[in-house]
């Protein structure tokens, strides 16, 4: 919960200027939980503040997830991660308050000056082995270790975002996955809990990109990236030579194979070596429940296979344990925490034309959506703001509804030509047919315009309206199909005649339209949702975080 020395960007107009006692002076990042503002407190001091996203507000669970990140923060070391000052509520939406330690981020650092090398990459495995350590002694996983969890602060390295972490008092059931792909453990594609081990495993992954600027486990796609990571061998060429059998070890794909944090460090401050039998004995008894009854739990390496003792190899056992769920992984597509929804892929864009949270009634249309009511009273798309959300509606009345942002406006064609366009979207059915997305270079009266699609068939597409007639600029690929209740951020990009469409912050299609538009008067931005005009059926898809910027 802090960031670079500045805000990354300026307070946009849906913003809170103040939050308590405390005045916002930017943005330090966004990310799927909420946002961090960097705010001054009445002495002039300053310090970073996490605001729950006002769809998560909505939900208990949600609600309860974000401040145990206080509680489980309150509970480490001091040196382990960014002190807790306060926690409260802002118009029902909660919050943290953190001291702010300023310095980018590794993710950050690495994108912008180069590699680690040399000493410096030793003190940063060092100093954040000692913080994972000692996280993992107070009995806590964190679950979500990566470069952009892990700050440069002016006196050494800060692990930070215990959003998603695991205690021992906090013991979740059952399969399901958190955490960045790139970074995540091949035990969890299995359907296992992820135990300390699988903080190694992260730990390894970010160490390896600080050292060679590159994943250890690359792929062009997300499903591409999960298939490395549970069936391939690291790439570590570039490593230096000394680091590489350490963290070949804590690339193990069997969690039992894997040294404990605390045997890692010993290795290497020159205490120690590093065997695969210290995972189990230097690392305490976490209590998760295992995924499947046929599962032993044992301390420090999560949920092991029954049968893990018949002498296969390691490897071999993992392949074949793996296969089932790496499978239903890239079916069921990208069931990862990612994101932007917090990940750290995805474009930028240039500067904010226009930003809405939908907290509060702004100019989009006025109305109070009420599919519901009858006659002149029924409305298919509007604002619930008790929710925070503008929702759209599509039915055999109106199969395609879309809903025009006020910026930019319908009078300033100019400024609607080039723009990177931003939603967080959420359906609430799953109907099978039709789908939802963005639009750019709208012309409500002709109709023209671009529409770029996300179909619960799994389906990425982006449309070319023209005159009323709809055409796929270039055939549809295949992206992550969408599910009732779990939201999935969406971006476009108009710039020129290329047309670009990201699916939770990874690029799913790159067109140029061979027959672009003509410019006309109206070029406007907005969101939709669509059923097929012959098939009928319903489909409801409630919108928030909505963005407009320069098309980077």
């Amino acid at each position: 919960m802090t960031g670079p020395a500045v805000p990354r960007r300026p307070l946009d107009p849906g913003d809170p200027e103040r939050i308590g006692d405390h005045r916002l002076v930017g943005v330090l990042g966004e990310g799927g939980q909420g946002t961090v503002y960097l705010a001054q407190d009445a002495s002039g001091g300053q310090v970073a503040i996490k605001l729950l996203h006002a769809r998560e507000a909505a939900d208990a669970t949600s609600r309860r997830r974000f401040l145990r990140e206080a509680e489980t923060a309150r509970g480490l070391a001091l040196f382990c991660t960014a002190r807790v000052l306060d926690a409260g509520s802002h118009h029902g939406r909660p919050y943290i308050v953190t001291e702010y330690i300023p310095g980018p981020s590794l993710a950050a650092a690495v994108a912008g000056d180069g590699p680690r090398t040399g000493s410096g990459l030793h003190r940063l495995a060092v100093a954040t082995l000692t913080s994972l350590a000692a996280i993992h002694r107070a009995g806590i996983v964190h679950r979500d270790f990566k470069p952009g969890n892990v700050i440069l602060g002016p006196e050494g390295p800060v692990v930070i975002d215990f959003g998603i972490a695991s205690a021992a008092d906090h013991t979740v059931s059952g399969g399901a996955m958190a955490g960045t792909p790139a970074f995540i453990a091949p035990e969890q594609l299995a359907g296992q809990r992820p135990g300390p081990a699988s903080d190694v495993f992260s730990w390894a992954v970010t160490i390896a990109y600080a050292a060679t600027g590159r994943l250890p486990f690359g792929g062009p796609t997300v499903p591409a990236i999960l298939m490395a990571i549970s069936a391939h061998e690291p790439d570590l060429s570039g490593v230096p030579a000394d680091f590489r059998p350490l963290l070949e070890a804590c690339l193990a794909k069997d969690p039992a194979a894997r040294p404990a944090a605390s045997a890692v460090l010993r290795a290497l401050t020159g205490d120690d070596a590093v065997t695969a039998a210290t995972s189990a004995s230097t690392t305490p008894a976490f209590t998760q429940a295992p995924a499947d009854p046929a599962h032993t739990v044992v301390s420090g390496g999560g949920a092991i296979p029954a049968g893990a003792d018949t002498g296969d190899p390691p490897r071999r056992r993992w392949l074949v344990g793996l296969a089932a769920g790496v499978t239903a992984v890239l079916v069921v597509g990208w069931i990862l925490l990612y994101a932007s929804r917090g990940g750290e892929a995805g474009p930028r864009g240039g500067s904010l034309l226009y930003g809405d949270d939908f907290g509060d009634r702004g100019n989009w249309d006025g109305y109070t959506f009420d599919p519901d009511a009858t006659g002149d009273q029924r409305t298919t798309h509007g604002y619930e703001i008790e929710r925070g959300v503008y929702t759209l509606r599509a039915d055999g009345t109106e199969p395609g509804n879309v809903a025009l942002s006020p910026v930019p406006a319908k009078t300033d064609a100019a400024a609607g030509r080039d723009v990177l366009v931003g939603v967080t979207a959420e359906p609430r059915d799953a109907p099978g047919q039709g789908g939802f997305g963005l639009v750019c270079r709208w012309d409500e009266d002709v109709p023209n315009g671009y529409a770029f699609l996300l179909g619960f068939d799994g389906t990425a597409r982006v449309v070319r309206r023209s005159e009323g007639l709809d055409l796929d600029v270039v055939p549809p690929v295949k992206a992550a199909a969408p599910h009732a209740g779990r939201a999935v951020r969406l971006q476009a990009s108009c710039r020129g005649s290329r047309l670009t469409f990201w699916v939770d912050g990874t690029r799913a299609l790159d067109a140029v339209d061979a027959h672009p538009l003509p410019a006309g008067p109206h070029s406007q931005a907005g969101v939709l949702a669509r059923v097929p005009e012959a098939g009928g059926g319903t489909v409801t898809v409630s919108f928030d975080d909505f963005s407009v910027r320069k098309a980077g």
